[in-house]
């Protein structure tokens, strides 16, 4: 039966005339139509392209003139001789700075001057008895006046003083490498020492727990509970209790007096 259906089918190119004379009839109603509301798209398409690319250069500024440059040149320096009214002090121009062998130093920089200025006020505003606090203590700003010899009237600069000494670690021998201890399978994670220092702790990768001698080095005791690996050990300094913690998501309580765990968290 199989293989009369197969003889009953008609041969690959059949097919394709019949379906081509299928879809002609089907569209033979629209052949030669346009597409509606391509027009619509197409210049949807073209505004949105020119928003994306010349969004930014669409609206230039207007090219300056000389009289609008003049403008601005004028209210930039009407601006300059506002501040200056406010604050003479900064507009003072610096006096040039004579050294004892008369050689120019340097001009003192307005940012100084004000410094200075602002300092002196504080003084003034704290009064002569915080004054004299701040020189018994050193507290306060860390700066002081400095006149060279032979510099003009009113010409001085800020020195920065010393600030706080640094403090010096204490020496002590070179560290020397002792002892290498070898035992665990996997990465070691963590440490603790036992509180009367005969006896640490180690946890590793290997999931498991072991504990040595500080004098000698030697293994005395391999702990096993963890499922993953230890990532911290803490022994108690009150009870005979050690905590350790592992990534298998447990804390667990060891009772060292029976090596065992009491309690899981």
């Amino acid at each position: 039966s199989r293989m009369a259906d197969l003889s009953a089918l008609l041969p690959v190119e059949a097919q394709i005339t019949k379906n081509v004379k299928r879809t002609r009839d089907m569209f033979q109603a629209n052949h030669g139509g346009r597409i509606s509301d391509v027009d619509v798209a197409r210049k949807m398409k073209l505004s949105i392209k020119i928003q994306n690319e010349y969004a930014v250069v669409k609206d230039l500024p207007q090219p300056q003139t000389p009289a609008m440059a003049a403008a601005e040149k004028k209210a930039e320096e009407d601006k300059t001789k506002a501040s200056s009214k406010r604050n003479p002090s900064s507009s003072k121009p610096p006096v040039p700075i004579l050294s004892a062998d008369g050689d120019l130093v340097a001009k003192a920089h307005l940012k100084s001057q004000a410094i200075m200025q602002i300092h002196k006020d504080q003084l003034e505003r704290q009064g002569p008895s915080k004054e004299k606090a701040n020189e018994k203590s050193g507290s306060g700003m860390d700066l002081q006046l400095f006149k060279p010899a032979g510099a003009a009237s009113g010409g001085a600069v800020i020195v920065r003083g010393k600030g706080p000494p640094t403090l010096r670690p204490e020496w002590h021998a070179p560290w020397k490498l002792m002892r290498v201890i070898s035992g665990h399978l996997g990465w070691v994670r963590c440490i603790d020492i036992e509180p009367g220092n005969e006896w640490f702790v180690t946890g590793a990768a290997d999931r498991t727990l072991k504990i040595w001698d500080l004098a000698s080095g030697e293994l005395k005791l391999t702990l096993t509970g963890h499922i993953s690996p230890v990532r911290g050990i803490a022994i108690s300094d009150r009870h005979p209790y050690m905590f350790t913690v592992g990534e298998d998501k447990l804390v667990k309580c060891w009772d060292l007096e029976t090596n065992k765990v009491i309690r899981h968290y």
